[in-house]
C-alpha cells in the first residue's frame, strides 16, 4: 500500500511539473513525447520516398498550383485522420479545434523531418527543388505520422 501511495505521489509530481504525455502542450511552453512520437512516425514515412528517384522526378515537373494541391490534401489527410481517431474515443465541443491544431502540428513536424531527410541525402541541389521534394515526401509523412498517432493516442 505504501509503495503504491509513493508511486501516486510521483505521478502527481510529474504531472505538476509538466512531464505528461499531453496533447498539444507545446501551446502552454512545454514539450511532449507527443512530438518525438510525431518525429518517428514522419521519419517513418518520409525516409523511403527520400531516395526514391520516381518522386525526384515527379518533384521536377510541379508547379505551384500543383505544390499547393499537395499541401492542401497533405492537410485534409492529417486533420481527417487525427479528426477521425479523437471520434472514435469520445465526442466534444472541442473536437474541431483540437484535432485542428493537432494536424497543423502533425504537418509542421512532418515537413520539417522531410526537409531534413532531403537535406542529410542531397538528393536536390536547387532550393526550389529542395522545397518541391519537401513537399511531395511530407504528404507520405503525414499520413504515418497521423496514423502513429491514431494508434498510440
Amino acid at each position: 500500500m505504501a509503495k503504491a501511495l509513493a508511486l501516486k505521489m510521483r505521478a502527481r509530481e510529474a504531472y505538476r511539473a509538466g512531464h505528461q504525455n499531453h496533447e498539444l502542450a507545446w501551446l502552454h511552453g512545454r514539450v511532449s513525447i507527443l512530438l518525438l512520437e510525431d518525429f518517428v512516425g514522419a521519419a517513418f514515412g518520409a525516409v523511403f520516398f527520400t531516395v526514391t528517384s520516381e518522386v525526384w522526378e515527379i518533384a521536377k515537373g510541379l508547379g505551384a498550383i500543383n505544390i499547393f494541391a499537395i499541401f492542401v490534401i497533405s492537410i485534409i489527410m492529417g486533420f481527417s485522420l487525427v479528426y477521425l481517431s479523437r471520434r472514435r474515443k469520445a465526442i466534444s465541443i472541442k473536437l474541431e479545434h483540437a484535432a485542428s491544431l493537432r494536424a497543423i502540428e502533425i504537418y509542421i513536424i512532418s515537413f520539417l523531418t522531410s526537409l531534413l531527410f532531403v537535406l542529410v541525402f542531397n538528393t536536390a541541389q536547387a532550393p526550389d527543388l529542395i522545397i518541391k521534394q519537401t513537399f511531395v515526401i511530407a504528404l507520405p509523412a503525414v499520413v504515418s505520422a497521423a496514423t502513429a498517432d491514431l494508434l498510440f493516442f
